[in-house]
């Protein structure tokens, strides 16, 4: 019974391993890529909290125009309060001759024993010169810039993950290029080394396949690495452990031609978040202009206190609630050209946001013609590479099947080889080329979504 048990144990712990090492190798598509990494990226949760706080930074500035009440209390205690004697003296008549009334000796106290404030107040403020609107209004530009900044780093994490993911998918096609090679080349040299054992071919024809035997599996070792060290460097971009095994889904990459769908002569800006970015600050600087122009023009607030205080002057008797109410009016006079001058640096920040939208629109322009043109040369050397890689193939099985009918040499079908996996090679480089190139041109033109 017991070793039924035991077994029955380690069937469990096997199957779990099992479960656990399957789920640590899933197989993730580049949009499971693109989500894992925009929800691990540090840059983007450090945007997203500013967004955050600018969302409150609005709610405070939508309060500032309601009433603010405060509540203040003080207590006061005088172990030896101050004292004054009053002394006694006689009363005059109103004519200022003595009246013969004497008023007599007092002991009057300068300080109470126990003094106490307590007041509710409450301001409301009716017209600030419009410096409350415009604080509003900053508010919302200010959130609106945060989220474009969101977006801004998410379109770069983005960006980053196709590079990343289509290099390495790039690199494991290029790996079975790699073995199918090592195969060939061993095939060769068997078959050279026969042909050498029947003394067809020299040694020397022999050495030559099983050094570009050694090369290929050489380049095939750096390969591996390669794809190792990249696989780790999207582990960390999507969140992962960095030694995690990583599959991705795609193992090789489609051919396809979409020329057809570039048009620059329909090159729109209005999608990058750098123009809604900058847009916003050109309007933040005007409102900062209009509420330089606010604090002097007359301000207006509205107040009212009730109170309790002891000793309490404005009432008749102590201890009594008191109430008061007002508008406090300011007028700034004269400051000495102050205003002037102030208007003259809102006014600058204001022109120099306008200069740098013109310049950023003109980069970003730029910026677009080059995307464009990088992925319409990469769709043409991928054409060309088609082209050279189907010459490249025929070739290669001529000079084999020479080499077999004994008409040609090892050195012939080795060059063939070489010409044939340079020629895949760039083959499968030019596929990943167009992808990388149409991912930066969908950012070029703010398309770069996940």
């Amino acid at each position: 019974m017991t070793k039924k048990i035991n077994h029955t144990l380690f069937l469990c712990v096997l199957m779990l391993a099992i479960s656990i090492k399957v789920q640590s190798q899933e197989t993730l598509s580049l949009n499971e890529c693109k989500k894992q990494a925009l929800k691990h990226n540090q840059t983007v949760k450090v945007k997203q909290a500013s967004f955050t706080s600018s969302e409150a930074s609005l709610k405070l500035a939508k309060r500032a125009s309601l009433p603010n009440a405060d509540f203040e209390i003080s207590y006061l205690y005088a172990n030896d309060p101050m004292q004054m004697n009053i002394p006694g003296f006689e009363l005059p008549n109103l004519d200022g001759t003595p009246s013969g009334v004497y008023s007599p000796a007092a002991l009057t106290n300068l300080q109470y024993k126990n003094s106490y404030n307590a007041n509710v107040g409450v301001a409301l403020p009716i017209y600030m010169g419009g410096k409350l609107a415009q604080a509003r209004k900053i508010a919302v530009k200010s959130m609106a810039i945060s989220k474009s900044e969101i977006a801004l780093s998410k379109t770069e994490v983005l960006l980053n993950i196709e590079e990343q993911y289509w290099t390495l998918v790039s690199l494991i096609e290029t790996q079975e290029l790699s073995i199918k090679s090592i195969s060939f080349l061993s095939d060769v040299v068997t078959d050279v080394t026969n042909f050498y054992e029947s003394g067809i071919v020299t040694k020397n024809e022999v050495l030559k396949a099983q050094v570009e035997l050694n090369n290929a599996k050489l380049s095939d070792i750096s390969l591996r690495n390669n794809i190792e060290m990249l696989k780790m460097a999207i582990n960390q971009s999507i969140g992962k452990e960095i030694n995690s095994p990583l599959q991705i889904e795609d193992k090789e990459i489609d051919e396809y031609m979409k020329m057809d769908l570039i048009n620059s002569q329909n090159i729109s800006i209005d999608n990058r978040e750098e123009i809604q970015v900058l847009s916003n600050m050109t309007k933040i600087y005007e409102s900062e202009n209009k509420i330089v122009n606010a604090d002097y023009k007359p301000q207006l607030t509205a107040f009212g206190n009730y109170y309790l205080q002891n000793p309490n002057h404005l009432s008749q008797q102590e201890d009594e609630l008191t109430f008061n109410t007002g508008v406090s009016l300011s007028i700034p006079v004269f400051h000495w050209g102050e205003k002037s001058l102030k208007n003259k640096q809102a006014q600058i920040k204001v022109s120099n946001a306008e200069f740098l939208l013109d310049q950023t629109k003109e980069l970003l322009t730029l910026e677009i013609h080059q995307s464009i043109f990088k992925l319409k040369e990469a769709m043409t050397k991928l054409h060309f590479t088609i082209e050279a890689l189907r010459q490249a193939e025929e070739n290669l099985n001529l000079e084999t099947n020479r080499l077999k009918e004994q008409v040609s040499t090892t050195t012939d079908l080795l060059n063939a080889q070489v010409q044939w996996q340079k020629a895949k090679v760039d083959y499968i480089s030019a596929k990943a080329s167009v992808k990388i190139s149409e991912a930066t041109y969908s950012k070029a033109i703010g398309n770069l979504n996940p």
